[in-house]
């Protein structure tokens, strides 16, 4: 008799190499949200950091060495200047791979965060929580 089973495989165990977890910073004001989304990232074996300051991203960045840094775009005031924060970022970190999250942008304001650079954006009225691992996942080709 045949038997039918799914076996999830992981290259890396398979090869017995250990994997070191793709860091990811977190910028959100909203401590609640960043540690939901922490939560969902880190059953998917990744090393987060929280930054609920703006002022501080900079530093974190230099210190933690991110692959990534989820971008709150709600938490700028007034919102059209997080493009022009978010050109500064990958102008200083060229390396650094940007996701924002917003409620609602709108057609423009989500277009202008792409010519900014960023490379994924997460409309919080359209999503759950449990879908940025898997931009995450996309965007860092893991």
């Amino acid at each position: 008799m045949a038997y039918l089973f799914k076996q999830k495989l992981n290259l890396a165990d398979l090869a017995g190499v250990t994997v070191v977890p793709k860091r990811i910073l977190i910028y959100e004001p909203e401590t609640y949200l960043a540690a939901l989304y922490a939560h969902y990232l880190r059953m998917h074996n990744f090393d987060i950091k929280h930054c609920p300051n703006l002022s501080e991203v900079t530093d974190m960045i230099i210190s933690f060495q991110p692959h990534l840094l989820i971008f709150c775009a709600d938490g700028i005031t007034p919102p059209f200047k997080a493009p022009s924060l978010i050109s500064a970022l990958n102008r200083k970190f060229p390396e650094l791979s940007l996701l924002t999250t917003a409620r609602d942008l709108g057609y423009q304001g989500t277009k202008d965060l792409m010519d900014a650079g960023v490379l994924g954006h997460l409309n919080r009225n359209l999503s759950r929580p449990q879908d940025i691992p898997i931009l995450v996942k996309t965007i860092l080709q893991v």
